[in-house]
């Protein structure tokens, strides 16, 4: 059975937090999320030729001769083609410019620019523009089909290649709300020149005359400056440096607690039951003879909140995952369900009585999170569902209280 039942709730100052003795949090986080801020960009063919410096020195020393000329004879035959590509990407922006298309289609076969899909929709766009503006339409509609339909994925905005077929049926290319800025052949051959130019510029970027200097063990210099700034960047610090025994994952510290980092003080009786409050372990709640329970910051020691409701003591409390609510079982028969989302006003939500009103020693949630397990003085337990707020079914068979459900 369960009830509606306003529980009260109040904040308490508690004294001054003890000095920490040995483990203490930094507070941050690394700084080398990739996926939010990366420090360099892994495609840059300057990057790229590093990596591969870097690892076939790495290889010579250890001797693996073999293995460095084979993966440097790979490189070289991929940088081959990166000159050729770039090749012909001179070679077609020049042909842009000069409307050589014939020039252009041969080109765009090529070897080197057929997997260009960028590049490909973006000439290809250009010429049916040409075309439509030249009222070549039977030609447009060649080139519309032929190259600019199995490339529609790479238009520039939702909506471009449909005004692209819509230009087939207008007076001039100015009405397709895409293209209502068209500025003629010329410039818009510039501007096409201009982008092509930019990938140039992308590619070229760093590819000096003389290499420069490689320094001695430079990977195994560069993973040991990594594993450093993981092991300062760990939220707790051992007093020696550790010895990392794999360079497979993350460094994350065996963390056994030697000292004591805190106390938390404020209960008027004693503590019966403790758990952690949401998946930070930010917030800790306690449960006390005081019939209270108690929220506290794990960090500062300053409890946060007291929840207040309860006519006996506490036996028992658990926290939802997401920390946003608490149950709490007491000698008074019932178990209590706080909404905690809001510290400073935690909330009675609900009150599930049992109907002998013995002691309740145990609660917890099944996995799901949809009902409630208790139990208790009354040898019996209880499963509880939340949605409905009734008592599904009760378990007999013990011949003593039971503990722990």
């Amino acid at each position: 059975m369960g009830s509606t039942q306003d529980g009260q709730a109040d904040r308490l100052d508690t004294p001054s937090t003890p000095p920490r003795v040995h483990y203490h949090s930094s507070g941050s986080r690394l700084c080398t999320d990739a996926s939010s801020s990366p420090l360099f960009d892994e495609n840059s063919p300057r990057i790229r030729r590093d990596i591969i410096r870097i690892v076939g020195q790495y290889l010579d020393s250890l001797g693996y001769t073999s293995t460095k000329v084979t993966l440097y004879d790979e490189a070289n035959v991929k940088q081959q083609r990166e000159n050729n590509y770039i090749s012909d990407v001179v070679r077609l922006r020049s042909a842009v410019l000069d409307g050589e298309w014939q020039e252009v289609d041969r080109l765009c076969s090529s070897d080197y620019l057929r997997d260009k899909k960028h590049i490909l929709y973006s000439v290809y766009k250009q010429q049916y523009l040409e075309l439509i503006d030249d009222n070549e339409a039977q030609k447009a509609f060649t080139v519309l089909n032929k190259h600019l339909k199995p490339l529609e994925a790479q238009q520039s905005f939702q909506g471009e290649f449909r005004d692209l077929c819509y230009l087939l049926t207008t007076k001039s290319i100015q009405d397709a709300p895409a293209f209502r800025n068209w500025d003629g052949i010329a410039s818009s051959r510039e501007k096409l020149a201009e982008y092509l130019q930019n990938i140039l510029e992308f590619e070229i970027v760093g590819r000096e005359e003389e290499p420069q200097h490689l320094k001695p063990n430079r990977l195994v210099s560069m993973l040991r400056q990594a594993v450093a700034y993981q092991i300062e960047s760990c939220q707790y610090h051992a007093e020696a440096v550790p010895l990392v025994p794999t360079l497979l994952t993350d460094y994350a510290p065996v963390v056994v607690p030697n000292a004591e980092n805190a106390s938390l003080v404020g209960h008027l009786g004693n503590v019966k039951c403790t758990a952690y409050v949401g998946p930070s372990g930010q917030y800790v709640a306690s449960g006390s003879s005081d019939n209270c329970v108690r929220i506290w910051d794990s960090e500062t020691a300053e409890c946060l909140a007291t929840l207040r409701g309860h006519t006996s003591r506490i036996w028992d409390i658990c926290v939802d995952r997401a920390g946003s609510t608490l149950f709490s079982a007491s000698g008074d028969g019932s178990v209590r369900i706080w909404d905690i989302r809001d510290l400073h006003k935690p909330q009675c939500t609900s009150v599930v009585q049992t109907e002998t009103g013995g002691d309740i020693y145990s609660v917890s949630l099944n996995p799901l999170e949809s009902h409630i397990v208790m139990a208790g003085y009354d040898r019996t337990i209880r499963l509880y569902d939340r949605v409905t707020g009734r008592m599904v079914q009760t378990f007999h068979g013990h011949d003593l209280s039971v503990a722990h459900a």
